[in-house]
């Protein structure tokens, strides 16, 4: 017995297709979550120092980078839904739209901690003559 669908017609169902679709879905989330975490790795590593007069990088270049993940996304999602790989195309659009709303909450607090880095770095003897520079 074939299973049905609800309007009755024969359908094939392909459990195969199900886990291997599941798992490409899984293996890219991981892939572009660890992107993402290289990238914040990668700005919060421009803070660690021992000189007082050291200050981080903006987070503008690597907002920007990091935007390149959510575009991949969505590249893939069209590509699975193109080869009706079903769990793939949804979890990379409901990665992406995750990604691009962190993307847009993490500009502020971003700015938030370069100004003060930079703040802290003439407090300790740099000369500072205006605002941070936007490297």
């Amino acid at each position: 017995m074939t299973p049905r669908s609800r309007w009755g017609e024969a359908r094939w169902v392909n459990t195969e297709t199900g886990r291997t679709s599941k798992g490409v879905a899984v293996a890219l989330a991981v892939v572009e979550l660890a992107a993402l975490v290289g990238i914040w790795l990668s700005w919060a590593s421009s803070y660690w120092s021992w000189d007082p007069q050291h200050y981080g990088d903006p987070p503008g270049p690597y907002l920007e980078k990091a935007a390149f993940v959510p575009a991949a996304a969505m590249v893939f999602a069209v590509v699975a839904g193109i080869r009706r790989l079903r769990a793939v195309a949804i979890s990379q659009v409901v990665l992406a739209m995750a990604i691009c709303g962190i993307l847009l909450g993490a500009k502020a607090p971003g700015e938030h901690v370069y100004e003060s880095s930079y703040q802290n770095a003439c407090r300790a003897g740099m000369i500072c003559d205006g605002p941070p520079p936007a490297r």
